[in-house]
């Protein structure tokens, strides 16, 4: 007879493991297009100033404003946003292969929005077209916020449309807009629809286009769910009619805009298109009718900043929600148990490399009791492969009695082969809540490790001339280096390890033992794109696992003791047996 090595329980949780690989990348598809404008900028005395208005306007000047984490430049034309820098961050410069060049989440008029005023007359106004002219720009001594205000004629009449802008003094990422009428006679016309129009091309920002498309998409709030956060498909194009809008985000990867109303609007439609090239991953359209009151103000505030936490947890509106830690309860594994961790070890200002290692070193103490049991589990069905053995020699021909001798033989040595398969179940959701969480965490963004330029994308050795479905164009050591310490620890666990419940003449039943083997092969492939220290960790975690082995095996159980034990409960069983054929006579 040859016998053929399976293990259900690992068979068991390699399948699962397989299908959970194959629904995340589903999930995570991909999909970008060009622009680009150069302007001259103009920048004001930050004490309060008044400013003619003049009729100037062959030129587009810009005006800024900044604080210590933004810089804003505001356009005369149409009186928008025209460039919005973030100090604090760098985007992906591909000539340098690290992040070096200056991050804007704005660009040339990447993010347009505008009013547009029509009436049954046919006359409309759209305020893209008109000129805007600061009037004045003021410091509040107390709060520190500046205040610049651009005005922009009627071109029908009587009035002015102004624009007011507000930027707090120190680390705020939100600024203020309002919309303010000065005795604007246009809105006097009968049957006058008003509208506001918005229109935002995102930017590509990081090292992998692809894998940063997947992780963009609308998302936003609405007033009956709290807080509560729908999403637009992050894949394809879409569009939806949204009603009692409370806010609304473009998220990216690691950053967002998010526009937050003074008051719920009633009726918001918006679209998201995705570009497959060029220098933009999607572009995000909005449209909401407005109704302006003379002399009153429109407001709303924008968030232009990163997905951190702390920061976004600070507006107490459930932002935090949109940061994509995953669905259900794999999200709050990520965010109270690896983030607590990951935070609590970043407190030693150690490098981001070696707080992973760390981090991995802790959940595998934690999880030590789990592969303690699994380790036992497997010493036991070693030591007691030659009573399996008999029994399948002895029913050969009786199947459900050599299973029901086999349970009896496990009761009897205290052990349950299921408790292998639990514990492999146990264990996936930490194993798919580390696929996005990696890619989630802001402070790894841009952090280095030995030979690892960004923790949270790819690390690359070799760039390949053409492309393998699924691994992808590069080759990732560290993705290697885990696939390998996978195989080895394959080899060290499943050594030993035979299929005893089928019957020796049965052929049928193919030998499934190649699919353990086959694991380290399909995580190659997978994780090949992944961030990197995705890869980190579960290199570090089988490195770990082959040392657990080593260590339980040589000091935890002793497998001479184990088979003793188990000819003691035999003996005893058959003393039993006979004891109480005599009291029966």
């Amino acid at each position: 007879m040859k016998d053929k090595n399976l293990d259900y329980s690992s068979i068991i949780g390699l399948i699962l493991i397989l299908f959970v690989l194959i629904i995340f990348t589903y999930f995570n598809n991909n999909n970008h297009t060009n622009t680009n404008k150069n302007h001259n900028s103009k920048k004001l005395d930050l004490n309060h100033q008044e400013f003619p208005i003049t009729d100037k306007r062959k030129k587009n000047h810009f005006f800024l404003l900044e604080n210590n984490v933004l810089k804003l430049k505001i356009s005369s034309l149409g009186g928008g946003i025209h460039d919005v820098l973030l100090k604090k961050y760098k985007a992906y410069d591909s000539l340098l292969s690290y992040h070096a060049k200056n991050l804007y989440l704005i660009k040339n008029s990447s993010f347009l929005y505008k009013l547009s005023f029509l009436n049954q007359k046919g006359l409309n106004i759209d305020t893209n077209t008109l000129y805007f002219q600061p009037i004045f720009l003021e410091k509040n001594k107390k709060t520190g916020i500046r205040t610049l205000t651009m005005r922009a004629k009627n071109p029908y009449g009587k009035g002015f449309l102004d624009y007011i802008y507000t930027i707090g003094e120190k680390n705020q990422y939100d600024i203020g807009f309002s919309i303010r009428t000065r005795n604007f006679s246009f809105l006097k016309k009968k049957g006058l629809v008003s509208y506001l129009n918005l229109e935002h091309k995102i930017f590509s920002l990081e090292k992998d286009r692809d894998w940063e498309n997947s992780y963009t998409q609308v998302c936003y709030s609405v007033s009956s769910n709290s807080d509560s956060v729908k999403y637009l498909s992050e894949k394809k194009t879409e569009d939806k009619n949204i009603h009692g809008l409370k806010w609304i985000s473009h998220k990216q990867q690691f950053f967002s805009f998010i526009l937050i109303p003074e008051k719920i609007l009633k009726s918001v439609f918006v679209q998201s298109e995705n570009f497959s090239s060029g220098f933009f991953l999607k572009k995000i359209q909005l449209k909401t009718f407005i109704n302006p009151v003379k002399n009153e103000d429109i407001s709303f505030r924008f968030y232009f900043g990163p997905l951190d936490l702390k920061v976004l947890k600070k507006y107490k509106n459930g932002f935090e929600n949109i940061i994509p830690f995953g669905w259900g309860f794999l999200k709050w594994i990520n965010k109270y148990f690896f983030l607590i961790v990951f935070q609590f070890l970043e407190k030693t200002n150690l490098n981001y490399g070696v707080i992973i290692i760390l981090m991995t070193i802790v959940v595998k103490l934690i999880l030590y009791p789990i592969t303690y049991k699994q380790y036992k589990l497997s010493a036991i069905m070693k030591s007691i492969r030659p009573e399996i053995e008999k029994l399948n020699h002895k029913y050969r021909k009786d199947v459900f009695k050599k299973q029901r001798a086999i349970m009896e033989l496990y009761h009897n040595v205290g052990i349950n082969p299921m408790s292998g398969c639990i514990s492999t179940l146990f264990q996936i959701p930490i194993f798919y809540s580390l696929f996005k969480f990696f890619p989630t965490i802001i402070n790894l963004r841009g952090q280095s490790f030995l030979w690892v330029e960004d923790l949270t994308s790819y690390d690359s050795i070799f760039k390949l001339p053409f492309f393998i479905p699924f691994y992808g164009n590069h080759v990732s050591l560290l993705t290697l280096l885990y696939s390998l310490a996978l195989l080895v620890y394959t080899k060290l666990s499943n050594n030993g390890k035979k299929n005893f419940s089928k019957n020796e003449n049965d052929s049928s039943i193919p030998d499934m033992n190649f699919l353990l083997y086959l694991m380290p092969i399909v995580m190659l492939l997978f994780i090949n794109s992944y961030a990197s220290a995705l890869s980190l960790y579960y290199f570090t975690s089988n490195i770990i696992n082959i040392g657990f082995f080593f260590f339980i095996k040589e000091f935890m159980l002793n497998e001479k003791k184990i088979l003793i034990k188990i000819q003691e409960q035999k003996r005893n069983k058959t003393q039993l047996i006979e004891y109480n054929k005599k009291n029966n006579k």
